[in-house]
C-alpha cells in the first residue's frame, strides 16, 4: 500500500490519504450514462509522440491536447485528459516512455470542460490515482458537467462524472514522494481553473516550469457578469494579474497551440529541455488573452449601456 502526503500551505495540515483501491482490469467497465458530445477537432484524439519536456515532466497528450505526467519516486501525477475515448491514447503514451500506466497515483486538471476531464473516471478506476480539484470545479467533476456555469438551469452529464477524493485551494502543496507541487487558483475559464508550478534543476541551473490554464472565453460566455457565474469579471481580472505576476522559465498549458508545442518541438527530435525556455512567449500569450478578454468586456458594457 502506498501513500501520498498532501500538504495545505493555508491551513498547515497535513493528510495522509490511503491509495489501497482495488485495481480494475485495463480499460474496462465504461460508465456511458451520459451524453456523448461530438467531438469537433479531430486533433483532441490524434496521436501524437510523447515527449519529455523537462526532467521528470512530460507530454502524453493528443496532437491538440495537453496532458501531462509528473513522474516521482512514489508513482505519477497525471494532470488532464481529453474527452471520452482518450485513455487508450495516454495509455500507451504512457508505456511508449517506459512507464507504467498503473503507477499514476493522483489525478488532476486544469478545468472542469468534458474535453479535458473526459478519462478521468475511467483512469481513477483503472488504477485507484485519487483524484484532487480546486473546489469550485469538484461539484462539476462529480456530475459530469451538469452543473457547468453556462448552464444554470443544469443539464444532463457530458462526461462520465469522477468523485473528488479531496478538494485544493490556493496556494496549496500537494506532496507525492519526493516531489512537490505548488496550486494556483487562476478562475474565469472556469470557476476552479487551476494552474500548477515546481522548480527543476538541470546542470546545476534551476527552471521555474508552470503547468497553466490559459483564460480563454469560450463562445457564449459574457464576461462582465453571467446568472451562472457573477463573480467571472472579477476573476478574469484577477487571474490575468497573477499569471502576469508569475514568471516561468518554461511553461505548458491544455492546448498544443497555447505553448506552441509544433513549433518547439518536432517527432524525432532528441531530449532537449532548454527548446521549451520561453518566458518572454508566456507573457505574451497572457497579454494577448488578456486584451480579448478586456475588449469582449468593453463591448459588453458598450451594449449595456445602448
Amino acid at each position: 500500500m502506498k501513500s501520498f502526503f498532501y500538504h495545505s500551505q493555508k491551513w498547515a495540515v497535513i493528510t495522509l490519504v490511503s491509495m489501497g483501491t482495488l485495481l480494475l482490469s485495463p480499460l474496462s467497465n465504461s460508465q456511458d450514462n451520459f451524453t456523448h458530445l461530438p467531438i469537433t477537432n479531430e486533433g483532441w484524439l490524434k496521436p501524437f509522440t510523447p515527449l519529455r519536456i523537462i526532467n521528470n515532466l512530460y507530454f502524453v497528450g493528443s496532437y491538440e491536447l495537453g496532458q501531462f505526467l509528473i513522474t516521482t519516486n512514489e508513482g505519477h501525477i497525471l494532470i488532464n485528459t481529453g474527452p471520452h475515448g482518450s485513455v487508450p491514447l495516454i495509455k500507451t503514451s504512457i508505456e511508449t516512455l517506459g512507464l507504467n500506466f498503473n503507477d499514476i497515483k493522483i489525478l488532476l486538471t486544469t478545468q472542469a470542460h468534458w474535453d479535458h476531464v473526459g478519462g478521468l473516471a475511467e483512469i481513477k478506476r483503472i488504477t485507484g490515482a485519487q483524484m484532487l480539484a480546486l473546489e469550485d470545479d469538484a461539484p462539476v467533476l462529480e456530475d459530469g458537467g451538469s452543473s457547468d456555469y453556462k448552464h444554470p438551469q443544469g443539464r444532463d452529464p457530458v462526461f462520465e462524472p469522477v468523485m473528488v477524493d479531496k478538494t485544493l485551494s490556493d496556494g496549496d502543496v500537494i506532496e507525492l514522494g519526493d516531489f512537490r507541487l505548488n496550486v494556483h487558483h487562476h478562475p474565469g475559464h472556469t470557476k476552479g481553473a487551476s494552474s500548477y508550478s515546481f522548480t527543476t534543476a538541470v546542470a546545476n541551473t534551476n527552471y521555474s516550469v508552470l503547468i497553466v490554464n490559459m483564460g480563454t472565453i469560450n463562445s457564449g460566455v459574457t464576461v462582465s457578469g453571467m446568472p451562472g457565474y457573477e463573480s467571472i469579471q472579477e476573476d478574469f481580472r484577477e487571474t490575468f494579474i497573477s499569471q502576469l505576476e508569475l514568471s516561468p522559465d518554461i511553461y505548458v498549458s491544455a492546448h498544443a497551440g497555447h505553448f506552441y508545442l509544433h513549433e518547439k518541438f518536432k517527432p524525432g527530435d532528441v531530449y532537449d529541455p532548454t527548446r521549451f525556455i520561453d518566458p518572454d512567449g508566456y507573457v505574451e500569450k497572457i497579454k494577448y488573452y488578456q486584451k480579448i478578454y478586456l475588449d469582449q468586456l468593453e463591448e459588453e458594457r458598450a451594449t449595456q449601456t445602448q
